[in-house]
């Protein structure tokens, strides 16, 4: 049956479609870049109050990692949240665009170099911050070894479209940078398992639960749960590749940080329950979303506060 136009129309304008992505194109490529700021925040205003459940999502998420934190003050940090995203996403247009580079710096050289020496498979744990889009390039031009990014498809198919446009044209300008989109019925993680064991890098989001991603819910510490996608952690496992978690940080206007650390020291396997594995993976994730929160880009509920019940004597 036929999509009336009416809500095709409605659909594309939302939160998730084409529409608010091409107008921001247009008007990045010939905005002066000192108004920049200005349609950044202006936009990130009418998004923040459109995205309700997204919204709703993040101050969850906030509630959760600040205890102290009350409700207006956590509606205050969401919109910072939205706000970087809108930054980010400028900055990456500004790239895909031509009209603008990014400034790189490197902390964990000593961890990013031993990444780079590597000759067996290796996982990249990494989490939805900064702009992995415009970093992904850079990175595999230093350590010149194929580096394979897992990515969701877009929620609409008209942004699907642009995105497998941009990537295409990124793939042909840096030949060591590959996109794999974690898609119902495609058996990724078999074909995951075998490019590491041919020796390449694997770049996996391990913060964000959507569609039908199994998860995995993690007291990572006393009260705290966070729910993360089970696979990454799962292939990590499975094949034995090392992993280093590496992390993008946006410091200022077109200035990033590249946050590499030393790989994960996961427990030999074991039948049964991998409770202390998981700790050790998530426990990765919260360091830097504890230390970066207003750039933790995760729309859904991923943290929940554990209350202990009161008992009277």
């Amino acid at each position: 049956m036929p999509v009336p136009p009416q809500k095709k129309l409605t659909r594309r304008l939302g939160v998730f479609g084409d529409l608010p992505s091409r107008l921001s194109r247009r008007a990045l490529i010939s905005l002066p870049w000192f108004l920049e700021p200005v349609l950044t925040f202006g936009w990130s205003i009418p998004f923040f109050l459109i995205a309700k459940s997204q919204r709703r999502a993040v101050v969850s998420n906030l509630l959760a990692l600040h205890p102290t934190w009350g409700r207006l003050r956590a509606q205050g940090g969401a919109f910072q949240v939205f706000w970087n995203f809108a930054r980010t996403y400028a900055d990456g247009l500004r790239c895909e665009t031509g009209t603008g580079n990014i400034d790189w710096a490197i902390d964990g050289k000593a961890a990013l170099d031993d990444l780079g020496q590597r000759t067996e498979g290796c996982i990249i744990l990494t989490a939805h911050m900064g702009n992995y889009d415009i970093a992904a390039p850079m990175f595999t031009a230093k350590v010149k070894r194929t580096l394979y990014a897992v990515r969701a498809p877009e929620r609409e198919p008209e942004m699907q479209r642009i995105r497998e446009e941009e990537l295409r044209k990124k793939e042909a300008l840096h030949p060591h940078f590959r996109t794999l989109y974690n898609q119902e019925g495609n058996l990724l993680g078999v074909e995951l398992a075998r490019l590491i064991h041919e020796g390449n890098m694997i770049a996996v989001q391990g913060d964000r639960v959507i569609f039908d991603v199994s998860p995995m819910d993690v007291e990572v510490e006393t009260g705290l749960k966070i729910r993360l996608p089970k696979g990454p952690l799962f292939l990590a496992r499975a094949t034995g590749a090392p992993c280093f978690p590496l992390f993008i940080i946006r410091d200022g206007w077109r200035r990033y940080r590249v946050k590499t650390f030393p790989p994960l020291e996961l427990p030999p396997r074991r039948r049964g329950v991998e409770d202390e594995s998981e700790k050790i993976w998530a426990a990765a994730i919260l360091s830097i979303v504890r230390q970066h929160w207003k750039q933790w880009f995760v729309f859904e509920p991923a943290l929940t506060r554990i209350h202990s019940e009161k008992t009277s004597d």
